[in-house]
């Protein structure tokens, strides 16, 4: 193989590996007000629907982006452990028997940030390279 092609696929290999790695870097927001402690089996029931409310008693409402999209597939994977078609099947299995609804999409990360930024109750998440940051309190997963 010709050292040029060589290096050339070298370097794609590194791109697509960084690119991934970027990819998983989802971190969970709350509003700045909110001080509960959550640790992630409290993350992972909030965003499933088994918990309604944040450690302190408050109301938990849980933001989500678009499904397909990268951080949509990032959270559902790292923190929730299913993938896209897994969780799409268990919501469609508790809207069906009237158990929960899931988790109100939004279509961007900023979308997220202020939503969360104006309402203590709403929890979301967004790639940990978002502007905006400052906004919030980062919860890590």
């Amino acid at each position: 193989m010709d050292r040029r092609i060589y290096r050339i696929l070298i370097v794609l290999a590194i791109l697509c590996d960084v690119a991934l790695k970027v990819q998983a870097d989802v971190i969970v927001v709350v509003n700045k007000s909110n001080e509960a402690s959550l640790d992630e089996e409290k993350i992972k029931n909030i965003f499933l629907g088994k918990a309604k409310y944040f450690p302190d008693g408050k109301a938990a409402i849980p933001l989500q982006m678009h499904p397909g999209s990268a951080d949509y597939s990032s959270f559902a994977s790292k923190v929730l452990g299913k993938d896209d078609n897994q969780l799409r099947a268990y919501w469609t299995r508790l809207l069906f028997t009237g158990r929960a609804t899931p988790p109100k999409e939004v279509d961007s990360e900023s979308q997220v940030i202020d939503l969360v930024a104006h309402n203590p109750n709403l929890i979301g998440y967004v790639s940990a390279s978002s502007p905006g940051l400052e906004q919030v309190r980062v919860v890590q997963p």
